[in-house]
């Protein structure tokens, strides 16, 4: 995993993507400690290289424009990106209208997060991976009480509340590593209440797919373990024959 890691998330593309954010961040500081200075160095009574100073620019409107249009232009511009970017990743696009979407169920439990693929019939614990590019349906609930699950990276937060689901759509643009959190206190093992969350490429996708398919079967005995309040440090993987769990969760809690 470690060398699929290195292969796939720390391309030359990343790099390049949090080097564009940066200097975007490098933009902005810039151009206010030039503003900053070159309005110390006008207005300053003792200026060196000048015998009189310029008070007549405090009503001026070439100031005033100076200071509005450059954030005003920034701010335009990370909307446009962003208004095209919601459009660009509706699942309801006409793009994506001939692609099946791909089904996640989530369960949060006592200190562990449970992610059924109940068509390709694999189970994972605290670990999820999503194809990019590909429509995603998610469905969420709780198996003990009510947990958020939190997404930094993505900018998202799910609710996942006792005897009821939660229907999410979702599209992937790039292939990437981050983590989710959970918000809501829960307890003692609150703080391991973490997941793992892969993007990668459908062709890899599937390659994680077939791999747990070597792993055992997820049986009665072992989902009453792990159903039971604990946590641990490595993700578990697990097949299943039944892939009406998320449906029984749900009965079950009502």
């Amino acid at each position: 995993m470690i060398n699929f890691v290195k292969n796939h998330f720390l391309s030359l593309n990343r790099i390049l993507e949090n080097r564009l954010l940066l200097n975007t961040i490098y933009l902005i500081l810039i151009i206010i400690l030039f503003t900053t200075c070159l309005i110390f160095f006008l207005f300053d009574k003792k200026n060196q290289y000048f015998n009189f100073y310029f008070p007549f620019l405090i009503d001026s409107i070439f100031i005033e424009l100076i200071i509005w249009i450059i954030p005003t232009l920034i701010i335009l511009g990370i909307g446009f990106y962003s208004v095209k970017s919601s459009f660009l990743i509706n699942p309801l696009n006409k793009i994506y209208n001939n692609i099946k979407p791909l089904i996640v169920e989530i369960v949060s439990m006592n200190w562990k997060w449970m992610i059924i693929y109940p068509l390709q019939k694999v189970v994972s614990f605290n670990e999820i991976c999503l194809p990019t590019l590909v429509p995603i349906n998610l469905f969420l609930t709780s198996n003990s009480i009510m947990n958020s699950l939190c997404i930094p990276k993505y900018g998202i937060q799910f609710y996942c509340m006792s005897n009821c689901h939660k229907t999410v759509s979702l599209l992937i643009l790039k292939h990437g590593f981050c983590h989710g959190i959970s918000n809501n206190f829960s307890g003692n093992g609150f703080p391991f209440l973490k997941i793992n969350i892969f993007s990668i490429i459908k062709k890899s996708f599937f390659y994680w797919i077939n791999n747990i398919q070597n792993f055992n079967f997820l049986n009665i005995s072992d989902y009453n373990k792990l159903s039971k309040p604990g946590f641990f440090f490595h993700p578990k993987f697990f097949k299943i024959r039944n892939n009406k769990i998320f449906l029984s969760i749900i009965k079950k809690n009502e």
